[in-house]
């Protein structure tokens, strides 16, 4: 091959490599707005957490009183303060409506006593309270607040656990109260139920039944003598109320209206 033949042919081959690397760079560029088309929008990738169609569960354990996962502390100072702040959002699904509350056994009575209050506050016609118990007893039970109290018959029953596991029976406008002491394992219920329609028998115009323990007592055993009237045969009650204030067996309730 001659000098120019080869000198042509290096030439062709030069151009076409130069063709290539052009054809490589020349791509089109996307556009601004077909690459922010491609991004996925906020809406599309976090959808709204969906709002709650009722009201979060109410607890009481044998730490704290809880509202949905939130805790009030009640032991200690601002614990009452803390619950009212947690219950008060949820008034709306409270007025006016039966509502659940979930408590265990060995959690405090005040507690217990607490909660209904600021549910009743809020205007809860009812609170069913869920709790174990033994198996021939119902696993719930609706209370009353009391504060939405009219004027109950003076001669409603008030039945009691003691400090001592004992437990007494009178009226809620007082009198003598008749007490019978603890049986193997907490209350004797059969004996404490025998005194209850005794006095539920003398007050043909109340269904009402009072409930009340000492301060120390347990709520499982002030829940246990309360569900344990449903099952007497010769009385009936309607209506449970666990009282505000811990009263003084034989002497007169004074409500909180």
């Amino acid at each position: 091959m001659n000098i120019r033949a080869r000198h042509a042919s290096l030439a062709s081959g030069l151009g076409l490599c130069l063709c290539a690397v052009l054809a490589c760079d020349d791509k089109p560029e996307k556009s601004a707005s077909s690459v922010a088309s491609a991004q996925p929008t906020p809406e599309a990738t976090v959808s709204a957490a969906p709002k709650p169609k009722g009201p979060p569960d109410f607890e009481i354990d044998t730490l704290s009183a809880k509202v949905g996962f939130e805790r009030a502390l009640l032991d200690q100072r601002d614990g009452h303060d803390n619950l009212v702040k947690l219950l008060k959002p949820t008034e709306n699904f409270v007025d006016g409506q039966n509502v659940s509350l979930l408590v265990d056994r060995n959690a405090k009575l005040p507690w217990v006593v607490v909660f209904i209050t600021e549910l009743g506050k809020l205007g809860a016609k009812q609170v069913t309270v869920k709790t174990e118990t033994r198996k021939e007893y119902a696993p719930s039970l609706g209370f009353t607040p009391e504060l939405s109290l009219k004027s109950p018959p003076d001669c409603s029953t008030v039945a009691m656990v003691l400090e001592d596991r004992g437990t007494a029976v009178w009226k809620l406008s007082g009198g003598v109260a008749t007490k019978h002491g603890k049986g193997m394992a907490g209350p004797d219920l059969s004996m404490t139920g025998d005194n209850i329609e005794r006095f539920a028998k003398g007050c043909k115009a109340s269904s009402i039944l009072f409930v009340s323990a000492g301060p120390s007592v347990e709520w499982g055993l002030a829940y246990d003598l309360a569900v344990s009237a449903k099952t007497l045969d010769k009385v009936h009650f309607d209506t449970f109320v666990l009282l505000t204030d811990t009263p003084v067996p034989g002497h007169k309730v004074d409500l909180r209206h």
